[in-house]
């Protein structure tokens, strides 16, 4: 297996087993690195699984320190202000120690928003403070659209909204945060991203906003969604969301006429698919058709 195929192997299956790829991580990660550009990528999906999904911290915190030390990881390059960015959002999450002061405002935001990111599944109250930080400190550093904080902090509030969205059962605490992550996507990613990203974050207040019980409001974003793919004349992947959006929130709103009339036009968009994304669209389709 090459290095892409492992960092892709590790995406696939950490929300089943984080665990196993942890292990995997520890064990076989830092000997598959041939190049300091697959440093990062690396050290991404190692934050992600050993802090966000299993508050690790410390051994999130090691792993993060080998890559630093690598010859691979040059002082001042970009992979070691990244790494220095994942220590410190690891650090500033577990409470043992807030470096932020020492970092520039723009890594200091992309520190907060990561570490709350880190915490919303198992501390929501500390994860919803720090969020909120992180948006005053956006807001207070004013920063243009191009520095890289706006489409870190675009992506963060995206998967901290998803994150929150795949447990069972909410609290108001954690429906908050929730809803407040999608928005504040929608925000950074009009600002930072292109037709294509301002459309997902519509799909994923869409589904936020169906998981929070409003689905007035999950249409809404659902109907924003399809208008700007119609707009931009969207590939099929893109009309198939979005007509899946639009039917999920037809469905909850008990208006079956439009959740049928969604279904049989992301049909026709599942048909279109290039046969690898119909894999994986397949399990989304099946869902929709369920009554």
């Amino acid at each position: 297996m090459d290095f892409d195929a492992f960092i892709g192997q590790g995406w696939d299956d950490h929300v089943k087993d984080a665990p196993g790829v942890a292990l995997r991580l520890q064990a076989d990660g830092i000997a598959m690195l041939s190049e300091a550009g697959q440093i990062v990528p690396l050290a991404h999906l190692a934050h992600h699984v050993m802090g966000e999904h299993l508050g690790r911290w410390q051994e999130a915190l090691q792993f993060q320190q080998q890559l630093a030390a690598l010859p691979l990881c040059q002082p001042g390059s970009a992979e070691a202000l990244a790494l220095r960015r994942f220590m410190a959002s690891l650090q500033l999450a577990s409470g043992a120690a807030d470096e932020r002061a020492a970092l520039s405002l723009s890594d200091g935001v992309r520190v907060t928003a990561m570490a709350a990111a880190s915490l919303a599944e198992q501390h929501t109250a500390r994860a919803l403070l720090l969020f909120q930080d992180a948006l005053a400190q956006a807001d207070r550093a004013a920063l243009p659209d191009t520095d890289p904080c706006t489409r870190a902090l675009a992506a963060s509030s995206n998967n901290l909204a998803a994150t929150l969205e795949e447990k069972p059962q909410l609290s108001a605490e954690e429906r908050s945060l929730m809803i407040l992550a999608a928005q504040t996507a929608r925000r950074y990613w009009a600002m930072a991203g292109g037709w294509l990203e301002t459309e997902r974050a519509e799909h994923r207040l869409a589904m936020t906003w169906l998981k929070a019980g409003d689905p007035a409001l999950a249409r809404q974003h659902a109907q924003n969604c399809l208008r700007i793919v119609e707009d931009n004349q969207g590939p099929a992947l893109e009309r198939f969301f979005a007509f899946a959006a639009c039917g999920q929130a037809e469905r909850a709103a008990g208006n079956m006429a439009g959740h049928a009339q969604a279904l049989a036009q992301a049909e026709t968009a599942f048909e279109a698919l290039e046969s690898d994304d119909r894999g994986w669209c397949q399990r989304s389709l099946d869902g929709l058709r369920t009554a």
